[in-house]
């Protein structure tokens, strides 16, 4: 017969590349096994740990992010036209991609030379440091001085920001821009008392959760609003 092919918007517990014990619901490993187990072709939309998920399930292919920044580049550019080569042009110099980490600098550069980005691109970095008992990450930006530049931020999963409210702060004090944020998957849709996009010009996402999901926060003198600074795109229609 024929082998069907599945499209995976958001695959679940895709941040769950840890938990790999017995028995333990949910956890990617036992996600994948699931998966592999039905005998079909996937195609997953950008996932976390991509390269878990490709070891682990025998036939997929990635959808990328690529179509999502081009619609994120367009909506920072303002200019309401759907002409991705010529409009990123104009925010080639007073915008700066940026990755949350060193381990998203990779896939970053891979993003750009697909989008032929020419602007810039940078990372934060981040160490662990041991005291008062237990383990503090700590968030590094290599660069005192971003010229007042735009920063946009991208990255796979938000599951409450924390990552991003922190590099948010540090690039604040360093004279950029406005600040964005790109993910792909919006993992709740409480934002809590504290939501990201308190600490963002706007904040982007897709529709990956599925067309009832939406980020709602709490905090200012309203509970349950959806924030105005959020835009989730539909590529899942």
């Amino acid at each position: 017969g024929i082998t069907p092919t599945i499209t995976i918007p958001c695959l679940i517990d895709a941040q769950a590349d840890r938990r790999f014990n017995s028995n333990e619901s949910y956890g990617l490993k036992l996600v994948c096994k699931f998966l592999n187990s039905m005998k079909a072709n996937f195609k997953i939309f950008h996932p976390h740990n991509q390269e878990v998920v490709e070891a682990l399930i025998d036939n997929v292919e990635f959808i990328d992010n690529s179509e999502f920044i081009k619609e994120v580049i367009l909506d920072i550019e303002g200019s309401g036209y759907n002409n991705f080569s010529f409009y990123k042009c104009r925010l080639e110099n007073t915008l700066i991609l940026f990755s949350s980490d060193a381990g998203g600098f990779k896939p970053l550069m891979k993003l750009s030379d697909k989008l032929d980005w020419k602007g810039d691109t940078f990372s934060a970095s981040k160490s662990r440091k041991y005291e008062d008992g237990k383990s503090k990450l700590i968030q590094e930006v290599n660069k005192n001085d971003f010229e007042g530049r735009d920063i946009l931020i991208i990255d796979d999963i938000c599951v409450f920001g924390g990552t991003f409210k922190g590099l948010a702060n540090i690039l604040k004090n360093k004279n950029c821009g406005n600040l964005y944020l790109a993910i792909s998957h919006l993992a709740v849709e409480n934002l809590g008392e504290d939501p990201v996009t308190n600490y963002f010009t706007k904040v982007y996402a897709t529709d990956s959760k599925g067309l009832e999901h939406f980020a709602v926060g709490k905090g200012h003198d309203k509970i349950g609003y959806i924030p105005e600074n959020l835009k989730i795109f539909n590529l899942f229609l």
